[in-house]
């Protein structure tokens, strides 16, 4: 009986902790607020190893094993193949920090979180369009949301976003990363909460793709195709400081 109210007592406060920690955008994305106090890399804990950390006591509970930090190569089996060396001499210091090392910018830190017109958000190391304007919304969480991705101009039925392949527990309860398809650069996470966003496209799709605008281009729409075309680094700040949404 006493070993019966331990448990019990333990799940109610695990759980009713991850209905407050994580049923809420600002809150599923404080770990990236975390790791966002430097571009040195020393001072991040990666997204992963967050995720991980944050499910070890949850699958302890409920006698499943935590799912391991994601250690698929960003290299072998896409498309476009670069070598290190290559890829931090064409990208920018942040471009390369999130695309190639997976790591997290500051929230409301890229120009692309205000971004309102219409385009093509493309990826920043290959160009492979990822997402459109039309799935475009404000989340209040201070990274650009978005509420599907692109899909391949070649196979109708796959997205030029990859998901990471996790258990529907960890998807549920903390997201998955997502990457370009095409050259297997980090782009973010997606969670399962769209549901709180009515009035978004995201409530329609029950999806929140929280991408670091580091690893983006957005191309405006209707552009000369005789002139070079107009791109907006993501990478770069906003013009005016963002101000905070908050929901509720």
């Amino acid at each position: 009986m006493a070993y019966g109210r331990i448990v019990s007592f333990l799940l109610f406060f695990f759980f009713f902790g991850v209905a407050n920690a994580f049923f809420t955008p600002a809150a599923s994305c404080e770990r990236r607020r975390l790791q966002s106090t430097s571009l040195n890399a020393k001072n991040f804990m990666l997204r992963r190893e967050m995720m991980q950390n944050t499910l070890t006591f949850g699958a302890l509970l409920t006698a499943s094993p935590a799912s391991a930090r994601s250690t698929k190569s960003r290299t072998t089996g896409y498309d476009i193949q670069r070598t290190e060396a290559e890829w931090a001499q064409m990208l920018s210091p942040q471009q390369h920090f999130i695309l190639r090392q997976g790591g997290t910018e500051s929230p409301y830190s890229s120009i692309l979180e205000g971004e309102d017109r219409a385009g093509l958000f493309v990826c920043a190391g290959c160009g492979t369009p990822l997402f459109n304007s039309k799935e475009k919304f404000h989340s209040g969480t201070g990274w650009p949301s978005f509420a599907a991705p692109t899909m391949s101009k070649f196979n109708p039925d796959v997205s030029n976003v990859e998901m990471e392949d996790v258990s529907t527990f960890q998807y549920q309860l903390a997201g998955a990363e997502v990457r370009c398809r095409t050259c297997g650069g980090h782009l973010g996470d997606v969670f399962a909460d769209g549901f709180l966003f009515p009035g978004t496209p995201a409530f329609a799709t029950g999806k929140r793709y929280c991408i670091d605008g580091g690893a983006l281009l957005f191309v405006p729409n209707n552009q000369s195709t005789d002139d070079e075309l107009e791109f907006v680094r993501g990478d770069l700040p906003p013009t005016k400081p963002a101000k905070p949404v908050f929901l509720g």
